[in-house]
């Protein structure tokens, strides 16, 4: 539905951009249950998990789809310098999918949801890239971002942090490529 059903209301450059092209529809299939299950809800279910060993199990969960996920951009850089989305050289829902998580994990989930072994920019070198070229390079991705928002994040949860704390790193919000 995303990649169709609103082309009317696009200009024609963006209605023609297909994010869910018929010979990836499987890859993509394959990739949805990761992002969606075990990373963009997997650092939901570690940070407001009410027992130690449900918090350990999502956060390994995490970090092994994490590390998963690394890999696989890796394997298509070694293909081609051009191979820079999760599917290859083509921008695809996958790369919406995942973003929204990626972009916010240092900036809140590492820290507000305890989602801590790793921090993204220091050790997945990979995911780093991915989500640099997203933000710097393709175009409504930086623009539909406000870090502002997504720290002030932190204070809409009383539960997990009760006075409205908002954390001022991590310092720049996004490194530049």
């Amino acid at each position: 539905m995303l990649n169709s059903e609103f082309n009317g209301l696009l200009e024609e450059p963006f209605a023609k951009v297909d994010l869910y092209p018929e010979g990836l529809r499987e890859q993509i299939n394959g990739f949805n249950q990761c992002i969606k299950g075990h990373l963009n809800d997997g650092v939901y279910n570690a940070g407001l998990a009410k027992e130690q060993k449900v918090y350990e199990e999502h956060v390994q969960d995490v970090f092994s789809h994490l590390d998963m996920l690394e890999g696989v951009l890796q394997s298509n850089l070694q293909g081609s310098p051009d191979n820079v989305f999760l599917t290859g050289a083509q921008l695809a829902e996958l790369d919406i999918w995942l973003f929204p998580t990626i972009v916010r994990f240092d900036v809140v989930y590492h820290q507000h949801f305890k989602c801590n072994l790793k921090m993204l920019r220091h050790d997945y070198p990979h995911i780093q890239k991915w989500l640099q070229n997203l933000y710097w390079n393709v175009p409504g991705f930086k623009e539909t971002t406000h870090f502002d928002h997504i720290k002030k994040f932190y204070a809409s949860n009383r539960e997990l942090n009760p006075h409205g704390i908002t954390p001022l790193g991590p310092v720049p919000d996004m490194l530049p490529l």
